[in-house]
C-alpha cells in the first residue's frame, strides 16, 4: 500500500513538474509578444506593442519643443508623429533623447524611428534608412540688420553660433576645411543658445535651418535677417535603423495619406504660415 501511494505521489509529482514547464514556455511566449508588436497584415514590427516609439530632441521650434507648461510637447514633428501613429492604430510615445547621442539611439533599438528635424544628407543615408522627405529645408545664415555679412565667405574673421553636431555645424566645418574660410565657429548644445548670443550681440551670425531661423528670432525678427540660403537643400525626413524596411514603408503609406487628406498640409500651415510640404514629392 506504501509503495502504491509512493508512486502515486511520484506520477502527481511529474505532472506537476510538466505542467510547470508548460507554463513557463506559454509565458515566455507571452514576454516575446509584448516586446514587439506585428501590423494587423504581418508587415511591420515595433519594439513595443501596440506603440510607435518616436526619438526626439524636444528643443528645435517650431518642429519639436515643449509648449508653455514646459512639459507637454508640441510642434510640426510631435503633431505629424501623432497622425502617423493614429493612422497606424498604434499609441505613440516620444523618448526625448540629446541630439548627439539621437542616431545611435535608433541603432540600439531604443525607438522605432526618429523624428527630430533631421535633414537628409548622402552620409546619413549610407549609415541609415531615411524616409521619403516631407519638409523643405536648407541651411541659412543670419545676421542683424546692421550687419555687412552678406554670403557665407563674409563670415571671414567673423564669428558664428550653430548647434553642433547638425548639418549647419559641419556646414561650416566644411567651408573652413575646403574654402580656406577663416570664421570663429561657436558650437552649442542647444539651438536655442546660438540665438541667445546673437541676440546678446556675442557672435555676429547664426547658421541653422530655414524652418527654425524665423521662429527663434520671434518678436525680434524685425532686427535680423536671413543673407544666405546654401545652394544644397536638406529636406527633412524619418530616421530607421538598416535594415527596418517594413516599418518605413508602413509609414510612408500613412504620410501619403496624411498628404492626400489634407492633415499634412494642415500641419504645416499652423507652424510655419504655409504649406512647406506641397512641393516635395
Amino acid at each position: 500500500m506504501k509503495k502504491l501511494i509512493s508512486m502515486l505521489l511520484v506520477c502527481v509529482m511529474a505532472l506537476t513538474m510538466l505542467a510547470g514547464c508548460g507554463s513557463s514556455d506559454s509565458s515566455s511566449s507571452s514576454d516575446s509578444a509584448e516586446s514587439s508588436t506585428q501590423a494587423a497584415d504581418g508587415s511591420y514590427t515595433t519594439i513595443t506593442e501596440g506603440k510607435l516609439m518616436v526619438g526626439t530632441e524636444i528643443g528645435y521650434p517650431p518642429m519639436e519643443y515643449f509648449d508653455e507648461d514646459g512639459a507637454t510637447p508640441i510642434g510640426f514633428d510631435m503633431e505629424l508623429a501623432q497622425a502617423l501613429a493614429d493612422k497606424m492604430g498604434l499609441e505613440l510615445e516620444l523618448v526625448d533623447t540629446a541630439w548627439d547621442g539621437i542616431f545611435a539611439g535608433v541603432d540600439t533599438d531604443k525607438y522605432d524611428v526618429i523624428m527630430s528635424s533631421v535633414s537628409y544628407t548622402d552620409d546619413r543615408n549610407e549609415n541609415y534608412l531615411l524616409s521619403k522627405t516631407y519638409v523643405a529645408n536648407a541651411p541659412v545664415i543670419v545676421v542683424p540688420n546692421d550687419s555687412d555679412i552678406a554670403d557665407i565667405m563674409d563670415l571671414e574673421g567673423k564669428s558664428v553660433a550653430v548647434q553642433m553636431e547638425t548639418t549647419a555645424d559641419y556646414l561650416i566645418q566644411r567651408y573652413q576645411s575646403d574654402e580656406g574660410l577663416n570664421t570663429d565657429l561657436r558650437q552649442y548644445e542647444k539651438v536655442i543658445n546660438a540665438f541667445d548670443e546673437i541676440k546678446a550681440g556675442r557672435v555676429d551670425a547664426v547658421c541653422t535651418d530655414s524652418v527654425v531661423a524665423a521662429y527663434y528670432l520671434g518678436d525680434e525678427a524685425s532686427n535680423y535677417k536671413t543673407v544666405w540660403e546654401a545652394p544644397d537643400k536638406e529636406p527633412i525626413c524619418m530616421c530607421f535603423k538598416k535594415g527596418n524596411d517594413a516599418l518605413k514603408d508602413a509609414m510612408e503609406a500613412a504620410l501619403d495619406e496624411l498628404k492626400e487628406d489634407g492633415t499634412l498640409g494642415e500641419i504645416a500651415t499652423k507652424y510655419f504660415g504655409s504649406d512647406i510640404t506641397a512641393d516635395l514629392e
